[in-house]
């Protein structure tokens, strides 16, 4: 049997500090025993998440980690892997002024997976319009998330996003456009590339042969 420092880490960026993204951090660190949660690290500003954890009334102990010791501390604590960037705490505000450690969180999860530091990228919700305001150019998180594939492997990556419940799993062939923009989008083309990756993925990562 492999021992906790054997098993590599989920990856889990904080999103928008000024959202639901610590309080999802924190309760699904809560129900890591109860929900067969794995081991993960949160990649965040300490200080803001202890403060989120006091206003939840949450006894949730933190751990600052790196990546290589976060599966070793998650039984007994929450590992946070600290942010160069500090975050502004507006709970319920979205601030343009977290938008550099928001993004930074992103980076840093992407690299540990790509490392070999993480099994996965677990990412919490961004609010776009403060990321827009600070100069970000990407329509969302999973186009920044593609620009970051292509830069890892000097091929050009199209993000393809599930949504995914119980019984059903979606797959839009456009994302983060007006609806009215999409006839115009659409082509059988975009429609096939799609498809296929979709069921490669289904194939080769979730197990379903066909």
């Amino acid at each position: 049997m492999k021992s906790p420092e054997a098993e590599l880490p989920l990856a889990l960026s904080v999103g928008d500090p000024s959202g639901v993204g610590p309080e999802i951090a924190i309760a699904a660190w809560r129900a890591r025993d109860s929900a067969g949660v794995p081991p993960f690290y949160l990649i965040a500003d300490p200080a803001l998440i202890a403060a989120r954890a006091r206003l939840l009334g949450a006894d949730v102990p933190i751990t600052e980690t790196i990546p290589a010791k976060a599966a070793r501390v998650f039984a007994r604590a929450l590992p946070v892997v600290p942010l160069v960037a500090r975050f502004v705490d507006s709970t319920g505000r979205p601030d343009p002024a977290n938008a550099a450690g928001i993004i930074e969180a992103i980076d840093r999860a992407v690299d540990d997976c790509l490392g070999g530091r993480a099994a996965a990228v677990v990412t919490c919700p961004i609010a776009k319009k403060p990321l827009y305001d600070a100069g970000f150019r990407f329509r969302g998180h999973t186009e920044y998330l593609a620009h970051l594939a292509t830069l890892h492997t000097g091929a050009e990556a199209m993000p393809v996003m599930m949504l995914a419940g119980p019984e059903l799993r979606t797959v839009p062939v456009t994302i983060h456009i007006a609806l009215r923009e999409v006839p115009k989008a659409l082509t059988t083309e975009l429609v096939v590339a799609a498809a296929r990756i979709t069921a490669a993925d289904l194939e080769h990562r979730f197990g379903i042969a066909k």
